[in-house]
């Protein structure tokens, strides 16, 4: 009897090595039509294979370069001379005329730079732009030829255990290539108000930085920046990438502005966590509070308040506050947008005309803001709560026009002490009503407790920064 094979064939050992044969023989009988490799010998199977490393690799890494900078340091007494040290990076072209793509860490207080290509062509370069917002820089190089131009992926599908590339110059050995897989998504290390870092385990050294993070199709998912590694010791597998969707909108904006334009709205947030939102009477956490709005700003003209809930921006959630950022940075300058926001107990839409963020070092946008949770109510906190007056506000050295009620002391082993509240610390507001005397925030969170909320929300200001503080009500006696 002639035996029949099924397609899962699971139990026969002989028709899985028939099927395996078969299917090995297609392949060949495919190579010797459509030869991929440029060797005219027989190919290779990795060559042959149209998504293997090597066939992948070879269109990735003439588009990634080496970049050698020139620095002046001077380390000897008064009258001796700089000396000239080198500096290795490294970029990846993003337009077939020569536009390289790099961090701004690479070329900031750097005189030369010499870009190496994979052929070991050399070009002298310049910078014709530099992000000030994000870690992102572009170079020029020039011949009479096209160059080779890396291929943009879409960093919004990259999932965690994606297998990854990190192709650079790491510590100046030349071009290497390093395998990993991404290890998380939308890190914050703290470099902008932007932060979405993708992680990978893909060794990244010094050298690597604005080097190309490749994904299984060959093309950029992201801008290899930074490392976590204690001790300066080199990679230890926490690699950071600036997410290419977000690269590429920055680098566009220099190619046509010759400068980063972003949208603003000047305010800050924080993270809207589960017991906050039952205070402020949402079924379960979505969108950030707002924690602050800057006097005279967009935020401020529209009517948004401390205590609000951004639910939505131009018909986006946002999932934190780096992420609202960036929607906001994004938006069309000058064009009115619908933000969606939750205020007493109700939503409410709101027109907000972006502003151009015109200088990111004293702007006001959008931060993440630090959330400790705290207890019952301010007999029960362990706080000395006082009014403000002209003695209180010289002693605590309080802001002129600051208002609320001051924070006096703290007993030390209490829930405000747990909660990393400090004497000089004052409530702004509570369930997001003004406060201007101790009795006001207690009788807030009576109003709180008879409205059978678990938990109230007290906003604390420390000098210039503003924060919401979630507290547990319910125990309370």
């Amino acid at each position: 009897m002639r035996a029949t094979y099924k397609i899962n064939v699971g139990y026969f050992s002989g028709g899985f090595r028939m099927i395996r044969s078969v299917w090995l023989a297609a392949l060949l009988a495919a190579s010797m039509l459509v030869p991929l490799a440029p060797s005219p010998a027989l190919a290779e199977f990795r060559d042959i294979w149209p998504y293997g490393r090597t066939h992948r690799l070879a269109k990735i890494l003439p588009t990634v370069v080496n970049i050698t900078m020139i620095k002046l340091v001077s380390d000897g007494g008064e009258g001796t001379p700089p000396r000239r040290v080198e500096n290795f990076g490294s970029g990846f072209i993003i337009d077939p005329s020569g536009i390289i793509a790099t961090n701004k860490h690479v070329v900031a207080g750097m005189l030369e730079f010499t870009v190496t290509l994979s052929s070991g062509a050399t070009f002298k370069a310049k910078v014709i732009g530099v992000a000030g917002n994000m870690d992102l820089a572009l170079l020029k190089i020039d011949s009479d030829k096209p160059f080779p131009a890396i291929k943009w992926g879409d960093s919004d599908k990259v999932r965690v255990g994606d297998q990854v590339f990190a192709v650079g110059n790491p510590l100046g050995v030349g071009e290497s290539v390093s395998s990993g897989i991404v290890s998380g998504l939308n890190r914050n290390i703290k470099l902008s108000a932007y932060d979405d870092f993708i992680q990978t385990d893909a060794a990244i050294n010094h050298g690597n930085s604005g080097g190309a993070l490749v994904d299984m199709a060959g093309e950029v998912v992201g801008v290899n920046t930074a490392i976590f590694s204690p001790g300066d010791t080199g990679s230890i597998g926490i690699g950071f990438a600036i997410p290419a969707n977000d690269a590429r909108y920055i680098l566009d904006q220099l190619r046509q502005y010759g400068r980063v334009r972003l949208g603003w709205l000047g305010l800050w947030t924080q993270e809207l966590t589960a017991d906050m939102a039952e205070g402020v009477g949402l079924a379960k956490p979505r969108g950030v509070i707002v924690a602050q709005v800057g006097v005279d700003t967009p935020a401020a003209k529209v009517g948004l308040r401390e205590g609000d809930v951004v639910l939505a921006f131009n018909g986006q959630t946002p999932k934190d506050g780096r992420a609202l950022s960036r929607m906001v940075a994004r938006s069309k300058i000058g064009t009115a947008v619908p933000v969606l926001i939750w205020r007493d107990g109700k939503e409410i839409v709101l027109r907000a005309t972006p502003a151009e963020w015109v200088d990111d070092s004293n702007a006001t946008e959008v931060k993440a803001a630090p959330v400790r949770v705290g207890s019952t109510d301010p007999k029960a906190l362990g706080l000395q709560l006082m009014s403000i007056t002209g003695e209180t506000r010289e002693q605590f050295k309080l802001a002129g026009d600051l208002g609320g009620v001051l924070i006096a002391k703290v007993q030390p082993n209490t829930a405000a002490s747990d909660k990393a509240l400090f004497a000089g610390d004052v409530i702004v507001k509570v369930q997001q009503e003004p406060v201007a005397a101790p009795e006001d925030v207690e009788r807030r969170l009576a109003e709180a407790r008879a409205q059978k909320r678990a938990h109230a929300l007290m906003l604390i200001r420390r000098r210039d920064e503003q924060q919401w503080v979630s507290l547990p009500i319910a125990a309370a006696k």
